[in-house]
Parts: C-alpha cells; sequence; structure tokens
C-alpha cells in the first residue's frame, strides 16, 4: 500500500547522475510543491512503474550507460506522454537539434539560472529565486 500524494503536490522524474546537482534540484523542487522523483541512472526511471505517471521529466545529457535523450525514447516507448527538459554541459546545435527532433520541449545549459529552470515548469519564481540570477 502506497501513501496518498498530497493534494496540489505535483510530481516529476528527475535523473541526474551528480549526486550533489540531483540532490540540490531534489531540494528546490521539493520547495516548490514537486514530488521529486530522482534517480542516479535512466535505467532505474525507466524500470520504475511511478514514473510512468509523472507529468514532467528533466533529464542529463550525459550520462552512465544510457544518455538522457535514449531515456526519454525509452520512456516514450513505455507510454510516457509528458513534457521533457534536456540538461547538458556539452551545448551544441546539433545537440538541440537532436533533443527538439527526439521530443524534448526544451534544452537547458549547464550551468544554469534557477529561474531558468522553473520558468520552464510554467511556475512564478519567487522573491528568493529571482535573487540568484545576475542583475
Amino acid at each position: 500500500m502506497t501513501a496518498a500524494r498530497p493534494a496540489g503536490l505535483r510530481q516529476l522524474i528527475l535523473i541526474e547522475d551528480d549526486d550533489a546537482l540531483r540532490r540540490s534540484l531534489q531540494l528546490l523542487l521539493t520547495g516548490r510543491d514537486y514530488e521529486v522523483l530522482a534517480f542516479s541512472r535512466a535505467e532505474a526511471a525507466i524500470e520504475f512503474p511511478a514514473a510512468l505517471s509523472a507529468p514532467l521529466l528533466i533529464t542529463d545529457y550525459v550520462l552512465p550507460r544510457c544518455n538522457g535523450v535514449e531515456a526519454l525514447r525509452l520512456l516514450r516507448e513505455k507510454g510516457w506522454s509528458g513534457r521533457a527538459l534536456l540538461m547538458t554541459a556539452f551545448d551544441t546545435q546539433r545537440l538541440r537539434d537532436l533533443a527538439l527532433k527526439m521530443g524534448f520541449d526544451a534544452v537547458l545549459p549547464k550551468p544554469f539560472r534557477t529561474t531558468d529552470l522553473i520558468e520552464f515548469l510554467g511556475d512564478r519564481p519567487a522573491g528568493h529565486d529571482a535573487e540568484l540570477a545576475p542583475a
């Protein structure tokens, strides 16, 4: 038996192999009322049954064994149909084109501002988030 999700809590899949960044994003998103299904490997997310009902995916591009583009393809094959964001430290036009062609809604180059991530999610940035952006 699983616990009921509190009303208003939104769910998303986060795949990031860097432990510190994954934890930081998890804390940020949890603080914005997201239930974060966080994984260090794409395979774990793909095989986790509850992930298929999450409406959002945030994934790194470079991951062990299965990159973020491949992770989205595999999730789609299992019936996942949400919005997807690809994060990458290796931002190129070629990767952006591939990501959009494969079904990503956006590509977010690393390092990124918190407000850029929040904007993708469709949330209104809180006052403290705006302070993180350079003036």
